[in-house]
């Protein structure tokens, strides 16, 4: 018995479609390099403690809040002892511009998940560096919407000394409208 292919007319029915081959081939990418960063984490912690998940997580969690408080209350100075020059001068720029640091500015976030996504030790004078994905939600409720968003940030650190510092960011909003 031969079935019907379903309606390709019907673009909302290739919209879901594409939209979950999308997130079904995005996990399993994502989780295969969380597992490898992982293992390359177990072995280099035992080599030197700055390579430790927890603290490399939670330091993701302070810079990505201090990010967004520095934004909202525009004061760049509160970046300066956290980022590499090259980041400091381009969140500096981007916030000199007329609102545009408003555009990346998350209202109320929260940040459901940290997962370190990418481990580079050092090699030739270039610094150790790690990658981390950011997950979470926020609440816009102005008078004029009653919009939420979940968000997914890419946040790359460099090592200087001791100490991790933001070396580059990228913010995906995904705005969702709640009756």
């Amino acid at each position: 018995m031969k079935t019907q292919p379903p309606d390709v007319h019907c673009p909302h029915f290739i919209l879901l479609h594409i939209a979950n081959f999308k997130i079904a081939m995005k996990n399993p990418w994502t989780s295969f390099k969380i597992s490898i960063a992982g293992a390359k984490l177990s072995h280099l912690v035992q080599k030197d403690k700055i390579w430790d998940h927890g603290s490399m997580a939670e330091q993701v969690r302070i810079i990505f809040y201090l990010v967004q408080k520095a934004k909202g209350i525009g004061d760049i100075e509160l970046l300066k002892k956290q980022c590499t020059i090259s980041c400091f001068e381009k969140i500096e720029t981007e916030m000199n511009e007329e609102g545009r640091h408003q555009e990346t500015l998350i209202k109320n976030p929260i940040v459901k998940e940290i997962a370190v996504t990418e481990v580079n030790p050092g090699k030739n004078n270039k610094p150790d560096m790690f990658t981390a994905l950011i997950k979470g939600v926020s609440k816009d409720t102005t008078k004029h919407n009653d919009y939420g968003s979940e968000f997914s940030a890419t946040y790359s650190f460099s090592r200087q000394g001791d100490w991790w510092l933001l070396d580059s960011m990228k913010t995906r909003l995904h705005y969702l409208k709640h009756n």
